[in-house]
């Protein structure tokens, strides 16, 4: 059966390594330089352009491409189907809503859809219509709101020969309005095949309320184009966005995707780390396997705060025992009680407490369009157990810091409640004791360490 030329850019095998393709693996650099600073940044640069398509990233893409997919088998069953298309007046006939990608800041939500623009590069091509030449077939537009928030900016780049155009006829760019924007956008997207548009970096158009009508304004725009709509936003739009009309709510809200940091005992999290040490594998000669626990405990598999604990480390090794150190397991914990990693370290010790039932933090930290599995709270004790240990076993961090680095520890860490002397023997209440409590307690005896 021949196959569909604007199906068939959307389609991938089903194999464990079918991404490996469009991973971005670890050159090893070489850091030269007198600076420790200026070697730093070298290192940073070269281990956040590490990406690797781990079991969360390959099922995530998976579905990115079947919403493609589906969109291109509803829209583009035949020629017949795409010739009458582009004398319509109305070239995609009924407009789908929008999908969220979002997930904590760090966990690599640019960094999959580069990866999915990686993925498109050698699928367009052209499709020859009987009748009408041959045509461009483009599978998906990408967009950043870091590059501009007009609709005019996002759109200018895949629709300069037909502005061109419109300027040719003696009139001025700018006397395209919107609505002539917008029919352009929709029949030159149904004519090159785009079935997908991508928009980056949304947290560039929300700092506030204003914005938040702004960022909704543009996302219905878009939707009226005609091809699928997938953008990234961080957990704060998203809890602004559920307090907009239902009729809104409906358009840009429904099934989110969300990208969740790495699990400490996953292969993925293991092998992030691997890559990041192939950066500088003369001076990450750690095993792994013994400091992934230590390295997940201080960054909540979050990947940005993985690169800056690891580069951390790295520094204060170069800067305390001369550029030849290896970095060790005190370089990380060193780096972790710095100051240079307190934003990273208040968000994920607030995560962790949060993990264990604290209801204090902050809600920029939290997915609004979760729903909760209750079934999980079955490990909660087990975790929050687990949490205390970890503790116990980093107040050996201070003996490894310098004076000055363990004065600013000191000064971070909450005051410790003021036991007195005496006391008095309370009757216990009868009944059993509930989950809650027991977590509770928890809490309370690990914040005491």
């Amino acid at each position: 059966m021949k196959s569909n030329p604007w199906v068939a850019p959307y389609l991938i095998g089903g194999g464990p390594n079918r991404y490996a393709h469009i991973e971005r693996h670890a050159v090893a650099q070489r850091i030269d330089g007198q600076s420790v600073v200026a070697r730093a940044e070298v290192l940073k640069a070269a281990m956040k352009n590490v990406f690797l398509c781990g079991e969360q990233a390959s099922l995530l893409l998976d579905e990115l491409l079947g919403i493609g997919e589906g969109h291109a088998r509803n829209n583009f069953g035949s020629s017949q189907q795409m010739i009458g298309a582009m004398y319509s007046l109305q070239p995609w006939g009924e407009t789908q809503s929008a999908r969220m990608l979002t997930g904590l800041a760090g966990t690599g939500k640019t960094q999959l859809v580069q990866a999915m623009k990686r993925f498109f590069l050698d699928r367009s091509g052209g499709v020859e219509l009987a009748g009408h030449g041959k045509f461009l077939s483009q599978p998906a537009w990408f967009m950043s709101l870091k590059e501009g928030s007009s609709l005019n900016s996002l759109l200018a780049p895949y629709l300069n020969a037909e502005i061109a155009g419109v300027e040719g006829k003696g009139l001025p760019k700018k006397s395209l309005s919107q609505p002539h924007l917008l029919q352009l956008a929709s029949r030159v997207s149904r004519r090159d095949g785009v079935c997908m548009i991508f928009v980056d970096e949304f947290q560039f158009i929300t700092k506030s309320d204003q914005a938040n009508s702004l960022a909704m304004s543009l996302l219905l725009q878009l939707i009226s184009l005609g091809p699928r709509v997938v953008y990234v936003a961080n957990f704060s739009l998203a809890r602004r966005m559920r307090r907009r009309r239902p009729e809104d709510r409906h358009r840009v809200l429904p099934d989110p995707l969300e990208l969740l940091p790495d699990a400490s005992d996953s292969a993925d999290f293991r092998n992030y780390i691997v890559e990041l040490t192939r950066v500088a594998p003369d001076d990450f000669k750690f095993e792994v396997s013994e400091v992934t626990g230590l390295l997940h405990r201080y960054t909540f598999g979050i990947k940005r705060a993985v690169v800056e604990l690891m580069v951390g480390a790295w520094a204060h090794a170069k800067s305390n025992r001369g550029g030849r150190a290896d970095v060790t397991e005190s370089d990380v914990k060193a780096a972790y009680a710095s100051s240079g990693y307190l934003a990273h370290r208040n968000d994920v010790e607030a995560l962790w407490r949060h993990s264990v039932g604290g209801k204090d933090i902050d809600p920029d930290l939290l997915n609004p369009l979760r729903v909760e599995d209750l079934a999980g709270n079955v490990v909660v004790a087990q975790s929050a157990i687990d949490n205390f240990n970890q503790r116990v076993n980093e107040r050996h961090v201070e003996s490894m810091l310098t004076p000055s680095e363990r004065d600013a520890l000191a000064k971070l860490a909450p005051p410790k409640k003021t036991k007195t002397a005496g006391g008095k023997v309370r009757p216990l209440r009868p009944g059993a004791a509930t989950k809650q409590a027991l977590l509770d307690a928890f809490e309370h005896v690990a914040k005491d360490l």
